[in-house]
């Protein structure tokens, strides 16, 4: 098992077209493509790694915090469930 980061979401897409938004960012700007924002967020952050979600108009990065691993549950009997 590899260790699994959280991913944090960045900017979202506003419509219409290919305009996007970053989230908590320092001010309220509209960035006029998708590499100007990635652009932008790596100014930000120094990431360079990005996660994009076309369909929900999402850009995430991982945030440098391991994602919690579930703990697994057995019955008395041993079988897990």
């Amino acid at each position: 098992q590899g260790n699994y980061l959280m991913k944090e979401l960045k900017a979202t897409r506003v419509p219409p077209g290919d305009r996007w938004s970053i989230i908590n960012g320092e001010d309220d700007k509209i960035y006029s493509s998708l590499t100007e924002v990635l652009n932008q967020i790596f100014m930000e952050t120094q990431m360079t790694e990005f996660y994009i979600d076309a369909q929900k108009g999402e850009v995430h990065i991982e945030d440098g915090k391991e994602k919690p691993q579930p703990i697994k549950k057995y019955s008395l009997y041993g079988e897990e469930y």
